[in-house]
């Protein structure tokens, strides 16, 4: 199972770079990297920035993801005491490497002038990302660089566990909930996106700030 998944990370990563080997000469001088909320094309560059930035930026990612399990001695141990947490980064670099693909999926269909709903396909992506990552983030032990971090969570394991658990159930079930958003506009879901965003970063080190107090006495009694 191990080798399937790290063939499909390895075809995920390098097709998109056959593809557009075999496409170039056919793809416009200009290309989209840019649309706004209501799904207008608002950005454009070279087809050598445009196009070769987006899957480079997967390989980098899910480059950083493999290199930090190395670096981060939290997550070195952790790494050699289970081997679920092997599997849990190789599904998000899978997720990391298909969302990627999926950008630049859209883009090459509007290079082409196909008409598409690139907002919507591009909101989708990211929401099945964060569903996939709120699905696996309470399985994430403490680490320095993957995951809801804040320092008092790093000091805490107790409070890093409660954060991720319910952490991940808001950021999967939020996802889900939001993908599901049949008679709303583009320039609405995309404003629903940004706010289900702001509202996670602004949440977790509020909760987690509220967990790591409210345990202390606990913690110091231990």
């Amino acid at each position: 199972m191990k080798s399937k998944l790290a063939w499909l990370e390895a075809v995920l990563l390098f097709a998109p770079f056959l593809a557009l080997v075999v496409l170039w000469n056919q793809i416009p001088v200009r290309v989209p990297i840019h649309w706004n909320l209501r799904g207008e094309i608002n950005g454009w560059a070279s087809k050598t920035i445009g196009l070769l930035i987006t899957p480079l930026m997967g390989l980098l990612t899910v480059s950083l993801c493999q290199v930090v399990s190395w670096l981060d001695p939290k997550l070195h141990r952790n790494l050699e005491r289970t081997d679920r947490m092997n599997k849990v980064l190789q599904i998000l670099r899978l997720a990391f490497a298909g969302f990627f693909d999926a950008i630049l999926a859209v883009q090459l269909a509007a290079a082409f002038g196909y008409t598409i709903r690139a907002a919507e396909v591009i909101d989708s992506s990211i929401l099945v990302l964060f569903a996939i990552l709120g699905n696996y983030l309470p399985n994430l032990r403490p680490n320095y660089f993957i995951g809801i971090r804040t320092p008092w969570m790093l000091e805490s394991p107790q409070t890093w566990r409660a954060t991720h658990r319910l952490g991940g159930r808001l950021m999967f079930f939020g996802a889900l909930l939001l993908l599901v958003r049949f008679f709303v506009s583009a320039s609405i879901s995309g404003f629903l996106l940004v706010t289900f965003v702001l509202a996670l970063v602004t949440w977790s080190p509020v909760y987690s700030w509220h967990h790591f107090r409210a345990h202390a006495t606990t913690r110091e009694t231990v």
